[in-house]
């Protein structure tokens, strides 16, 4: 079974344009990616953002682990993303995040 850490946001329209190709919060992400498959366990990451709601984007960083204390590890190291993406501020502070740990259903 996999488990699953989620962290997310919210950023105004505004701020769209840190998604696009080279911007700050697009580097941060790509640089989770690169890294995180180095850390014990990971399976795989994704990040998402909502399109449904022009007013607000819903931004979710999601990766998956094949063990526990995978998990544990990784939401200690320097790599969290909830740790990355506070370093994104004044746009992301730590208030802003949601952070939710899930067990994959058999």
């Amino acid at each position: 079974m996999a488990y699953i850490y989620q962290v997310s946001f919210n950023i105004q329209p505004d701020q769209m344009n840190e998604l696009q190709i080279g911007a700050s919060l697009e580097r941060v992400l790509g640089y989770l990616r690169t890294l995180l498959p180095s850390q014990a366990g990971f399976i795989e990451a994704r990040v998402l953002y909502s399109v449904d709601q022009p007013e607000q984007t819903h931004v979710v960083c999601i990766s998956e682990w094949e063990h526990w204390e995978d998990l544990k590890r990784h939401c200690a190291s320097a790599l969290s993303e909830e740790k990355v993406l506070v370093e994104f501020a004044p746009h992301i502070t730590k208030d802003d995040l949601v952070i939710r740990t899930y067990d994959e259903v058999a």
